[in-house]
């Protein structure tokens, strides 16, 4: 079986294939003002292939030389410019948490300064609302947005999304635009385990049973005036496409609902990640020495012990397998479309092709390729080619049911 892939097109900026990855998953962002493609080049070029310090260090050197220009601006009253630096600042503080450490401040303190930058570039926006969002669960607040048109209060048609294993609604954010723009409002959202809470809540950690989550969500937005909760549609990207999947088998009053991509068994799916067979194999008491030699492992077992509540990798691998929704697809009977990049691996589009054959709901599912530039994992360097796929599937969906 092949590996787990991100994309078949690539910058070829590092030889890391990984880093490659998420410097197309930060440029992917200047469709909407959240990079420039200078900005982000001169990073690149500073940054130490493989060296995921450097990359830290240099992502904060870029994210604080645009934060200072965007306060410039603002004091100019400049606020425009002052807007759209703010959301370059926003996204690149977020990059520079991605590498961090949870062990050291710096990963904490990005993901502040990105929260930060994102919610002052709110506040200048001509066209729309940006209310910060803390929705009561168990013991903890579920962190995100809401965005909506200015200056209207009507029912709309509202699309909550979620993100997965370590995207933050701060990321999230450009697709809401794109959502207000269309007509909709935008509610975003993360639950446990998931980069906000994982620095707010670090004992709260991913649970399999998401239907919970979604529902506190849901209770919230159906609260609103503003919300019309007959059209109500919900998006998963990445592991969000497992969360999302295992929502919709409980909660009926989604009216519809994006996957992209379904995972329907998170197991399986880690299974062909490159390297994770060989640190299950590791004990534990093996492992300061080998992050010593590996520094990528420390922070790959620091992260899936924050996402997960596990230091020990044999353990977050066997807490995995409580993450299966493959016998419960049938339940579900929502309307479904199903999203997957043609260079995401077998294992991806194995999994995407299971739960679209297996959901007894209308369904259509859509597969991005390589010439039109969007077969990487959750379109990031098409987003436009993604959302215009997403957003005439919804209109024809609450017409037509």
């Amino acid at each position: 079986m092949s590996e787990v892939k991100r994309s078949s097109v690539r910058f070829n900026l590092f030889d890391d294939e990984e880093f490659d990855f998420q410097f197309l998953r930060v440029m992917g962002s200047h469709y909407n003002n959240g990079a420039s493609i200078g900005e982000c080049l001169s990073t690149a070029k500073r940054i130490k292939d493989g060296d995921q310090v450097s990359w830290v260090k240099e992502w904060h050197e870029t994210a604080a030389l645009v934060e200072s220009e965007a306060v410039d601006y603002l004091n100019k009253g400049q606020r425009v410019s002052a807007r759209e630096a703010f959301l370059r600042a926003s996204m690149y503080y977020r990059s520079a948490e991605y590498y961090g450490f949870f062990s050291t401040p710096d990963r904490r303190m990005n993901w502040l300064k990105s929260r930060y930058c994102l919610q002052e570039a709110g506040k200048l926006s001509p066209t729309t609302s940006l209310e910060v969002l803390e929705i009561p669960f168990e013991d903890m607040n579920l962190i995100g947005y809401f965005i909506s048109p200015l200056n209207t209060n009507e029912p709309r048609p509202t699309l909550i999304l979620m993100t997965g294993f370590d995207g933050t609604s701060e990321e999230l954010y450009f697709l809401g635009l794109s959502a207000t723009e269309r007509g909709y409002n935008a509610l975003i959202f993360e639950g446990p385990g998931q980069a906000g809470p994982s620095h707010l809540y670090p004992e709260n950690h991913f649970i399999p049973d998401y239907e919970k989550p979604v529902k506190a969500v849901v209770d919230y937005a159906i609260s609103r005036s503003d919300v019309d909760d007959e059209r109500l549609a919900l998006l998963g990207l990445s592991l969000g496409g497992y969360f999302v999947s295992r929502a919709i088998i409980f909660e009926k009053r989604i009216k519809a609902c994006i996957i992209d991509t379904p995972i329907v068994d998170i197991y399986s799916y880690f299974s062909m990640f490159p390297g994770v067979n060989e640190l299950e194999a590791v004990d534990v008491k093996d492992y300061e020495e080998m992050f010593k030699v590996y520094p990528k492992a420390k922070w790959s077992i620091e992260t899936f012990e924050r996402r997960y509540g596990f230091r020990n990798f044999k353990e977050v691998r066997e807490y995995m397998k409580e993450f299966n929704i493959v016998d419960l697809l049938d339940n579900i009977t929502t309307p479904t479309l199903t999203l997957v990049g043609s260079g995401e691996g077998d294992m991806a589009m194995n999994q995407a092709k299971l739960f679209y054959d297996k959901v007894s709901g209308p369904k259509d599912i859509h597969i991005f390729t390589e010439d039109e530039g969007a077969d990487a994992h959750c379109q990031v360097a098409n987003s436009s080619l993604m959302l215009a796929v997403i957003f005439d599937w919804l209109e024809r969906i609450f017409i037509e049911y």
